[in-house]
């Protein structure tokens, strides 16, 4: 029984499957007596130090086992439970409603987790798994619950709805073969968690916990996004031969960590990456990525009641330059408005989101949350090797205005005798079919051209990327994509200006050597596939990559370029990766 999900921790897992049912918590909606308000609102707080303590406790071990850089995953969590807004709206919802605090603290949580989840934004949006594991926890200890179910005697696949991150954290590392939950997304805490760990997980398997049972025997094939129930022998053997082949070629590419990126004849690929907060900048330099191509910046304006400081920005970007220094870091302004909106700039729903206020035409009309970004992003150059690009630009008028704030910024610092590099790297972000068009107009102004796959190829094709019945139908292979790519790279290089790549499509090692036939100078891709996509890069040889490049560019349609890649490009590389990451 073969099932398929999504790709998030590589590698097989072979073993006897172990269930792990849904928590469910019954919380009283009945109104409090007036004696209870007081020990209620007592046990709530306890409930929350007890929390507090076992998450202390998990960050700890974490630390101790994979680093800071995973560790700071739970520094999130501990300020959920220290959030004055929380604490207040439960004591006001308990005193003000005689409200049982279980209920309300799970109507706070579940608001925040339905705003999340309303996010296009992937990373954003797998918060949402980050607010639920903190609201499990507090309603174990504030209900008397446990999770002993979790206590594993024997090695074993845990399949599962969902897993927060500290569940997984909390698995006995030599007893849990494999993961596999119904829900979940690439980019979640959990599973960056069980990459760190080195756990082969599948997520957003749809409805498996109806066909799995206990010791049943599981096949997790974390590279690939599958999932077997009791596989026949003959598939058990091959997928034993692949674990093992793995484990070997895995040892294998730690070896190409502190080798630069080049093809076989010499082509040198800048490879960084992207990142959203100020600690994920300690795993691209533990996988030794030449940058941080890709610095998100929204998660400072987003939940959260006022805007941020100069200097809390300041701060944040400066600790990200310095620890990259010499190698460069990116900083792509905020790309607010649409979905990913905050309150306190007045901003409203709009019937169609992704093509409306957002991006650069967002920041334009709130000139002075953007001046206080780009000046904290100035002051930062002056401590290490610092870019920015403006995100979603789609005419030569908003680039030109957005580097007149920049030169009015550089002005007013220079006037104050502030520290900073007045050289500093303004690119732009290719995104929108008109972006590509116009980028030779583009490459004027910008220094750089930075092609954001994931929006072009929504954009392009007309679709929602998470628009589940679509899902199918957006693909980053459509030749339309290679098309716009190709002109985009073209156009920069006759400007002199070099082009890269941040979105998924880079970070699949077989479609890395695909954009490197393409002509693309630099790639910026999720630390976890960062070594893969340098090996991939190290096998084949430039005029290879060209070739399949220039084949690839004359298919009629998605399905002939993995036609293509599969029998130019699979050949060339180690199986482990040459196996295909589904979208």
């Amino acid at each position: 029984m073969k099932f398929t999900g999504i790709a998030v921790s590589p590698g097989i897992g072979i073993g006897p499957i172990r269930c792990l049912q849904r928590e469910e918590f019954v919380v009283r909606e009945a109104p409090l007596p007036p004696e209870r308000i007081e020990p209620e609102l007592l046990r709530f707080r306890e409930a929350v130090e007890a929390s507090r303590q076992d998450i202390a406790r998990i960050r700890d071990g974490i630390a101790a086992e994979l680093g800071e850089h995973e560790a700071g995953i739970y520094d999130a969590h501990l300020m959920m439970l220290d959030d004055p807004e929380l604490l207040s709206a439960v004591e006001h919802a308990v005193r003000g409603e005689h409200r049982d605090p279980g209920y309300a603290f799970g109507r706070y949580m579940a608001s925040v987790a339905t705003r999340l989840e309303a996010v296009d934004d992937e990373y954003l949006r797998e918060r949402r798994s980050d607010v639920l594991d903190v609201e499990r926890r507090v309603l174990r200890h504030l209900l008397g619950g446990s999770r002993a179910s979790f206590k594993l005697e024997q090695p074993a696949v845990i399949v599962a709805h969902d897993l927060g991150p500290s569940d997984v954290a909390l698995l006995k590392r030599d007893l849990v073969l494999g993961l596999v939950t119904e829900v979940g997304g690439r980019t979640s805490h959990s599973a960056i968690v069980a990459r760190g760990r080195g756990i082969p997980a599948v997520v957003n398997v749809q409805g498996i916990l109806q066909k799995a049972s206990n010791s049943r025997m599981g096949v997790v094939d974390g590279s690939a996004g599958v999932v077997e129930i009791d596989p026949d022998p003959e598939t058990g053997t091959r997928y034993r031969v692949r674990r093992d082949r793995f484990d070997e070629e895995t040892r294998a590419l730690r070896e190409v960590r502190a080798e630069p990126a080049v093809t076989s004849d010499g082509r040198r690929i800048d490879l960084g990456c992207n990142i959203e907060l100020p600690s994920d900048a300690e795993g691209a330099v533990d996988v030794g990525a030449d940058s941080i191509g890709l610095f998100r910046t929204e998660f400072f304006y987003l939940n959260r009641l006022q805007l941020p400081t100069e200097e809390e920005q300041y701060e944040a970007y400066r600790e990200v330059a310095e620890r990259l220094a010499p190698r460069p870091v990116l900083f792509r302004t905020m790309d607010l408005g649409g979905d990913k909106v905050a309150s306190y700039l007045g901003t409203t729903h709009e019937t169609n989101p992704f093509l409306g206020w957002r991006g650069i035409r967002f920041a334009l009309h709130h000139p002075e949350v953007f001046r206080t970004q780009i000046r904290a992003i100035y002051r930062a150059s002056a401590h290490g090797r610092v870019r920015m690009m403006f995100p979603m630009v789609s005419s030569e008028e908003e680039l030109l205005r957005a580097v007149a704030m920049c030169r009015e910024v550089r002005a007013s610092l220079a006037a104050a005798g502030v520290p900073h590099d007045p050289e500093l790297e303004i690119g732009v972000m290719v995104e929108t079919p008109s972006a590509v068009w116009l980028a030779d107009v583009l490459a004027r102004t910008a220094r750089f051209l930075s092609i954001g796959t994931n929006d072009l190829t929504q954009y392009t094709l007309a679709m929602d990327r998470d628009n589940e019945r679509l899902a199918e139908l957006y693909e980053p292979l459509h030749p339309a994509i290679l098309r716009s790519i190709h002109h985009t790279v073209e156009a920069g290089h006759r400007a002199g200006r070099w082009v890269g790549v941040c979105g998924e499509m880079a970070g699949d090692p077989r479609v890395a050597v695909l954009l490197v036939g393409l002509g693309v100078d630099e790639m910026s891709l999720a630390a976890v596939d960062l070594l893969r996509v340098k090996a991939a890069v190290r096998s084949v040889s430039y005029e290879t990559a060209r070739e399949v490049a220039r084949v690839a560019l004359e298919q009629a349609s998605a399905a002939d370029v993995r036609r293509v890649l599969a029998e130019r490009v699979h050949p060339l590389l180690p199986e482990f990766l040459a196996v295909e990451r589904p979208s």
